[in-house]
């Protein structure tokens, strides 16, 4: 990737404000961390940039892509956006096996079976779980059910990977 560009984007849901004119500028090679209380907007900016929701107002865009401009009225769906995301509770559908959830994006962007099969299973080789593909996401444990959403993330080879609380399940239950 060579930039992300956010421009003055807002987000409402009814009364509630949530994201007010915001503006990042995520340079090639960068790591962007958001740090804020629960409620603040952190998960909300994400699904805006996967365009799994999409802003009030405002513009974004990567070289070569405009993701969202509410001026023009342009929105681009998220399989077009080249983008990896691996959600807060890992995203899973229960009913389709760890090979069938890998391999969602790119049945998205229509690639041919056998190019399908060959990244899926060199996506699970790299996180280490080619062997669990044919089961279940309820017969893995909850840091192979992460793996497998780092795999889904990367599978498609995006240009950008976010990470909604990515390590939230490694916090301890117990309290301080």
């Amino acid at each position: 990737m060579d930039s992300l560009d956010i421009r003055n984007v807002s987000k409402a849901f009814g009364a509630e404000i949530v994201l007010r004119d915001i503006s990042i500028n995520v340079t090639p090679g960068s790591v962007v961390t958001m740090l804020g209380p629960s409620g603040c907007g952190k998960t909300t900016l994400l699904r805006i940039i996967a365009g799994l929701e999409r802003a009030d107002t405002g513009k974004t865009t990567a070289p070569h892509t405009e993701f969202f401009d509410s001026e023009a009225g342009r929105f681009t769906p998220p399989q077009d956006r080249r983008l990896g995301y691996v959600f807060q509770d890992y995203g899973l559908w229960p009913h389709m096996t760890i090979f069938d959830n890998v391999a969602f994006p790119l049945e998205m962007q229509r690639t041919p079976k056998d190019e399908i099969r060959r990244r899926v299973f060199a996506a699970l080789e790299h996180v280490h779980l080619e062997a669990h593909a044919p089961k279940k996401p309820h017969q893995l444990s909850g840091g192979q059910k992460q793996r497998v959403s780092i795999a889904r993330a990367i599978v498609g080879e995006p240009s950008l990977i976010l990470l909604d609380e990515p390590l939230s399940n490694l916090v301890s239950s117990r309290s301080p």
